[in-house]
């Protein structure tokens, strides 16, 4: 009988690894860099130099009182200007741009853009165009030019956020318009107060946050805090000289 010859057990050859690609890092998608207004509570000068800045919202008041004041001295000043103001007192509005002062845009009815300091609901972006366009068609209607108050915008109470420093640029509006120095003359305090605290922090560059109504002691206290900050050695600018 034969002998069965064995037959030999292939050898397993493992297969072939097919290697994992590695995903190409992915290209990073260049951004823009949003344009941001930018928020300035000082002129940038070492000069000997003083901006006042009287903000007109709510009525009248003292504002005949406060340009004639600076008609006698020579003075221009800057205005933060609301619509709903603009649209009460256009005489008033007409002379400010006669006499050389520049006008600020302050909203249209003054309210908090992020309800910070009104304990409301912040504004929606509709709502901030609005209160935004709405001034300067009110005082272009005096002017004649939407330009007027460009490129200067002061926030109501001093409320801002991020989303309202990138909104501005797009209506034209570079630089938010804040503050050194309050006088605090809008709650009434002496106007012998007014002067201490303001010529107190004067610097070169101050920017100084007055008012035009009626129940605020600014306009009291305007000669004496001329005749105090030209005897320290400060003129007074607006701030369109420096910006």
């Amino acid at each position: 009988m034969p002998t069965a010859t064995p037959t030999a057990t292939p050898t397993q050859v493992p297969p072939t690894a097919t290697p994992t690609p590695t995903p190409a890092p992915p290209t990073a998608t260049p951004t823009r860099p949003v344009a941001t207004a930018r928020a300035g509570p000082r002129l940038p000068t070492t000069e000997r130099v003083i901006a006042l800045t009287f903000d007109c919202g709510a009525d009248r008041g003292y504002a005949e009182q406060i340009l004639d004041e600076l008609a006698g001295r020579g003075i221009q000043a800057t205005f933060g200007m609301t619509g709903a103001w603009a649209r009460a007192n256009p005489d008033l509005v007409a002379r400010m741009l006669r006499e050389g002062h520049v006008l600020v845009n302050h909203s249209d009815t003054h309210p908090s853009f992020t309800g910070y300091s009104t304990g409301s609901a912040a504004l929606s972006p509709e709502e901030r165009v609005s209160e935004i366009r709405a001034a300067e068609e009110a005082v272009a209607s005096v002017s004649g030019s939407l330009e007027t108050m460009r490129p200067f915008f002061r926030p109501p109470y001093g409320d801002y956020d991020d989303a309202l420093l990138e909104l501005l640029p797009q209506l034209g509006y570079d630089f938010l318009l804040l503050w050194t120095i309050d006088s605090l003359g809008w709650r009434g305090i002496p106007p012998e107060d007014i002067v201490q605290r303001v010529s107190a922090a004067a610097e070169p560059g101050t920017i100084v946050l007055l008012h035009v109504g009626a129940q605020s002691t600014d306009a009291l206290a305007l000669p004496g805090l001329l005749d105090t900050l030209e005897a320290a050695g400060y003129r007074f600018v607006t701030v369109r000289d420096i910006l």
